[in-house]
């Protein structure tokens, strides 16, 4: 049914629409999730958003890869690369705007009930919240070494499981999400969102983009194994120089991102 709904080459073209199918396929998965199984909600809801996802991801992820057997220099591949992280992005935002709206609608008790997971792991990051500059440079290095390790996982995620790495992505989104809707509600006016959104947006985006550039280095391995485009003459290098760019730029990105959370986003 998704192939004959989404074609990864008709996405390229309008990402608008990658937002809108991550708010649909988000808000349904939260509604199977509670009505199936309330218990397991907080995971079920990230699986079922994944599940949805996945054919789209991995098709797109396909086309980059094949790309490597015809570009002219590395500045052309980067150039088409970025046309699948807007569609990731897209896809991120969706996710996040979907995540924020049900957790500002629905009751303190179903959130508690669908994202029990997440709760915990915003507890624990907020444990680490403290003031001061001397403290700040030991939270960057704890938030850089924690994004370090997610951002390993998401590369061989994406290395042996392809769009499976999108889980990360789901995740953080739906974290995010619960985030911003339950400021937004504290606040008292859903009006409150765009400021919300500005205070997380502000380092979420870049580290976001730090993720989805290690999925695509290692879904473009994993193909190329796949399909024995790495072991042939000529193409080995192409591949890996690619690779090896996508992670130095990740990692750039990530960086920036931590230090933007540390010492700008907490004054906003």
């Amino acid at each position: 049914m998704l192939k004959i709904l989404f074609d990864a080459k008709k996405a390229k073209k309008h990402p608008l629409e990658m937002m809108l199918i991550a708010i649909f396929y988000s808000s349904i998965s939260i509604f199977l999730g509670s009505w199936i199984f309330p218990e397991y909600s907080s995971l079920i809801i990230i699986f079922l958003t994944v599940f949805s996802c996945s054919y789209i991801i991995q098709s797109s992820i396909k086309i980059e890869e094949t790309k490597e057997k015809n570009y002219n220099t590395e500045s052309f591949l980067l150039k088409e690369h970025s046309k699948l992280l807007k569609i990731l992005l897209f896809l991120f935002i969706g996710f996040v705007v979907s995540f924020s709206f049900w957790s500002f609608i629905l009751s303190e008790e179903k959130i508690s009930t669908l994202f029990s997971l997440q709760e915990e792991t915003i507890k624990g990051v907020r444990s680490m919240a403290v003031t001061g500059d001397a403290i700040n440079k030991d939270v960057f290095k704890i938030i850089f070494l924690n994004n370090l390790k997610v951002l390993s996982l998401s590369f061989l995620l994406a290395l042996f499981y392809g769009a499976g790495a999108i889980f990360v992505l789901t995740w953080n989104a739906s974290i995010m999400g619960l985030v911003i809707g339950t400021l937004s509600k504290n606040l008292g006016s859903i009006f409150a969102m765009p400021v919300a959104f500005t205070k997380y947006f502000l380092h979420g985006i870049p580290e976001m983009l730090s993720y989805l550039i290690i999925i695509l280095a290692g879904g473009i391995i994993s193909t190329s194994i796949i399909k024995g485009d790495i072991l042939k003459d000529g193409k080995t290098r192409r591949i890996i120089t690619d690779t090896i760019i996508l992670v130095i730029i990740s990692i750039s990105l990530m960086t920036v991102a931590a230090l933007i959370e540390v010492y700008i986003s907490p004054l906003i």
